[in-house]
């Protein structure tokens, strides 16, 4: 499964991602979490993206560059589910097989 973590503020202002996106949701095997309508309040399910992750076997995320940098809720979102001990670390292994 290709996973596609989308993270754009302002996606009323970008008509080529819209664009990206209605075309790969209509492919079979992709899974599409746009995080700004999952987490308008920035309270993000820890445990739902790291299930997500865990499935996929293709991650892409799909963002603007903001200030050299990712999007406030995309940058929150990595430092929450990319946790230690679960991504990365001793025995953190649960992203070793993703692309």
């Amino acid at each position: 499964m290709i996973l596609i973590i989308y993270a754009h503020p302002y996606p009323q202002h970008s008509h080529a991602n819209k664009r990206m996106l209605e075309q790969a949701g209509t492919l079979e095997g992709v899974e599409i979490r746009s995080l700004y309508q999952l987490y308008p309040d920035f309270n993000i399910d820890v445990a739902a993206e790291q299930a997500a992750l865990a499935r996929a076997d293709l991650v892409i995320w799909q963002h603007p560059m903001q200030w050299y940098s990712v999007p406030p809720l995309l940058k929150l979102w990595m430092d929450k589910v990319l946790s230690h001990g679960w991504a990365y670390g001793h025995n953190g292994i649960a992203c070793a097989v993703n692309r």
